[in-house]
């Protein structure tokens, strides 16, 4: 095959081969001029390597700072991270500034507590134990004459400047309450009954009037051998610790019609508990009085059935009316009555 080649083209094959050389050549001069040269054999080396006779060192180079990352805002940063213990002189000096003088604020208790990061906070909560009683009224007795007093409470707390009206054996007086709720009465008949009255018509300014009584009393025996007759707190709320003992069915305004109110299709008169416990019963009367016309038995249960008959035999008719309950509880010797506030009621013939 070469022999029928030309001379020509013998001369291009030549020349071809000598340009691949030279681009050769010149790919070589563009490399690492220590690289060993082309299809030489590489030298031999030691795959293994020995361990360092001390620890590597981990420290980055001084030369190249490290920024500090900055963490994202949080609104309650406040209450995940751990806060400095409140130096006790801070402590100390806030409450001196109580006004009382004392070291802690009058009603109040402050309690440590330890949190789980470890530091101190303090709980201030309400603590009768702290707060200073005011003192009780007295009077220049003679002889022949007794003391009665007591405190008058709201939900727990003393009434000032309230009224109450106390009646023994004479005619009934009324008296003011000081700034620790107590009354004072003086009585000439110990060992006779007593009633200790609050109504509410006579107290307007004592709010809400809705969670007051409308009317209540303590009554008993005024006991014997003693110069100060010292009477059980007289609570005058119906709202004791959150539960309101109030009148629920018929609701205020509610319209029947009398002549078909009989004992197969009775009213049921529904109200709710007296957290204090006692017995109940249920008072009807025309608008315009305070006198009922009609009253339930004495029960335990806070609903009763009525078909309609008054306490004199005969039958409700129309017109205006009210009715409320009344919770009876016993305070040792003594008894006391409470009614809810009055509900509207009207019948039709």
């Amino acid at each position: 095959m070469i022999k029928n080649l030309t001379s020509n083209q013998l001369l291009l094959i030549a020349m071809a081969a000598v340009l691949l050389l030279l681009a050769a050549f010149s790919f070589y001069l563009l490399q690492d001029p220590s690289a060993p040269l082309p299809f030489a054999p590489p030298p031999a080396t030691n795959t293994s390597t020995p361990l360092s006779s001390s620890p590597t060192s981990t420290t980055a180079p001084t030369s190249t700072s490290i920024p500090t990352r900055q963490t994202s805002y949080t609104p309650f940063a406040t209450l995940l991270t751990s806060t400095p213990e409140l130096p006790s002189q801070a402590l100390d000096q806030t409450l001196t500034a109580a006004p009382n003088g004392s070291t802690t604020p009058p009603g109040l208790a402050i309690t440590p507590t330890v949190v789980p990061s470890g530091t101190s906070q303090f709980t201030v909560t309400p603590s009768s134990a702290n707060i200073t009683p005011s003192p009780m009224i007295t009077g220049t007795l003679t002889a022949g004459e007794y003391g009665v007093t007591g405190r008058v409470i709201q939900n727990g707390t003393p009434i000032a400047h309230g009224v109450v009206e106390f009646q023994d054996d004479v005619a009934p007086r009324q008296a003011s309450t000081n700034s620790g709720g107590h009354y004072w009465f003086i009585t000439l008949a110990p060992g006779t009954t007593f009633t200790l009255t609050f109504n509410q018509g006579d107290n307007p300014r004592l709010t809400p009037a809705s969670e007051i009584a409308s009317l209540a009393w303590i009554q008993g025996t005024l006991p014997t051998g003693v110069n100060i007759i010292d009477l059980p707190d007289f609570e005058i709320s119906v709202n004791l610790g959150g539960m309101n003992f109030e009148l629920l069915t018929p609701v205020d305004g509610a319209t029947y019609s009398a002549g078909a109110i009989t004992s197969s299709n009775p009213i049921q008169f529904i109200w709710s508990l007296y957290s204090l416990g006692g017995s109940y019963h249920v008072e009807l009367g025309p608008n315009g009085s305070n006198q009922p016309i009609w009253t339930s038995n004495q029960i335990t249960s806070t609903n009763v059935m009525w078909d309609g008959s008054l306490d004199d035999d005969t039958h409700i008719s129309q017109g205006a009316y009210w009715w409320r309950v009344a919770v009876t509880k016993s305070l040792g010797n003594y008894v006391l009555y409470l009614f809810t506030q009055r509900f509207d009621i009207l019948f039709n013939p």
